[in-house]
């Protein structure tokens, strides 16, 4: 089971494009090249890349205009780019600005200044992806109104900086002055926490190198607290204090910005985290109720049997372009409508509810679980085969399996679990299909006899 995001590299120079290709493959992304604007052109075209790594300097069509063509197409224009210069000239960074870019690397770059580029910028885009999943989903009609507020800052987001060097602290709040979004300064990391407590805070700009290293605790003890959990954190530092603590940079902070301060770079990542975090408020702080209403089951807290079909349409038209396999698990529960505290009951409702918790704290950000019927549950697995789907209905199997026998003694008759497991295309080459075949692998497992595990077929199936 692989969930692998793509990056396409571009640089006429192919030594650069080999530096950046091993670095960034380490984390498993990825890697497609091209070495001139046109190929960069085509290959987004035709691949649709995650990630747009772009040299700015090349010949024929330069990394100013590859970035104003993507970002002027609405097919490609969400695509996050990420421009690469040898030079120091700040007029480069508002050209890259003004042409679309999302964000700028001076060679010679640090590895782990490249790896937290790519994987923010990434991150950002997922979220957006799904919530604009989420909308067309609902066909809500105040999208289009509401697209621009996403996109950017807003006059209702607020920054906090943490900032104990008066110079800096200064920079900072001339730097940030006039920008769309609210300025609180305080000092140090404990009145930061307080205000976090008291006020709706979206970034903080942390220096790391607060005496005690106070910073860094902020970070998780405002991390822990669901109420500020989204908050992003923009950490700022010395490219040698990075170095020496790059792991408790990777764990704690959203992104870092490198003394000395530059205007461009710190208002280009501000406004990428904003943007960010107003995806996340939107995907998972209940803001988006409407959107909700329309594709989430009340009782399970999974999705919908509609939104649970698009959802598989939306991954199958994916699996086409991208050539990956989806996987569809789909599992019943049996022998329900003997118990009197079933459905209608606050015993039954308190049963779905805690399978549907169970089912979402155990699959990917990028899956989908979705209650289908009465007793019946569907797990989408984005670029799943059968092994990996196996791999996950025996996790599934072994948790639920677990919590019915130990809510036993509420129960006057037996419940038992069925996993039907399908994959797209190797068992089905269309979503009813598809469908249709998990659900005959289900009768499978129920007349199976078989106890405790996976039924190999031509998909697989299990029960207990």
């Amino acid at each position: 089971m692989t969930d692998k995001s793509r990056i396409l590299i571009v640089d006429d120079e192919p030594l650069n494009v080999k530096l950046f290709a091993a670095t960034l493959s380490s984390d498993g992304y990825e890697i497609t090249k091209a070495f001139n604007g046109e190929q960069a052109l085509k290959k987004v075209n035709e691949e649709f890349p995650d990630l747009i790594i772009l040299d700015i300097m090349m010949p024929d069509i330069d990394g100013f205009e590859v970035t104003r063509r993507l970002k002027g197409n609405s097919e490609t224009r969400d695509i996050p780019i990420i421009l690469i210069t040898a030079s120091d000239d700040s007029n480069f960074k508002v050209i890259g600005l003004e042409a679309g870019a999302d964000e700028f690397l001076n060679k010679p770059i640090q590895a782990i200044e490249l790896k937290s580029r790519a994987k923010s910028l990434i991150h950002t885009k997922k979220y957006r992806d799904k919530l604009a999943l989420q909308r067309q989903t609902e066909n809500d009609k105040n999208y289009h109104n509401t697209k621009k507020d996403l996109y950017g800052e807003s006059d209702k987001s607020s920054v906090l900086s943490v900032v104990e060097d008066e110079n800096d602290a200064k920079l900072i709040k001339t730097y940030l002055y006039g920008q769309p979004y609210q300025l609180i300064i305080e000092k140090t990391a404990k009145e930061a926490i307080d205000v976090c407590k008291q006020n709706q805070i979206d970034l903080i700009l942390l220096d790391a190198m607060q005496e005690g290293g106070e910073g860094f605790e902020a970070c998780g003890r405002l991390i822990e607290r669901e109420q500020t959990a989204n908050i992003q954190m923009l950490v700022i530092s010395d490219s040698e204090y990075l170095e020496k603590n790059h792991k408790q940079f990777e764990l704690w902070s959203d992104d870092f910005l490198l003394k000395p301060i530059n205007i461009h770079e710190l208002r280009l990542r501000v406004k990428a985290l904003l943007k960010k975090k107003a995806y996340l408020d939107s995907l998972y702080a209940g803001t988006e109720v409407s959107v909700r209403s329309a594709i989430i089951d009340s009782l399970s807290g999974l999705a919908n049997y509609s939104y649970f079909k698009y959802f598989l349409e939306h991954e199958i038209k994916r699996s086409i372009r991208d050539a990956n396999p989806v996987g569809l698990i789909m599992m019943e529960i049996t022998d329900v409508n003997h118990n009197p505290n079933c459905l209608g009951h606050p015993a039954g409702e308190k049963l779905l509810k805690d399978i549907g918790t169970l089912i979402k704290e155990n699959i990917r950000d990028i899956d989908l679980g979705a209650r289908c019927k009465e007793k019946q549950f569907a797990i989408v697995l984005a670029n799943t085969d059968g092994d990996g789907a196996n791999i996950v209905a025996k996790r599934l199997k072994g948790l639920i399996q677990n919590h019915l026998s130990i809510c036993a003694e509420n129960l006057s008759a037996k419940r038992s679990l069925h996993f039907g497991i399908a994959v797209y295309p190797s068992d089905a080459n269309s979503i009813d299909l598809l469908i249709d075949q998990a659900e005959k692998m289900l009768l499978v497992s129920a007349y199976s006899g078989e106890v405790g595990h996976l039924i190999r077929r031509k998909s697989a199936a299990c029960s207990e």
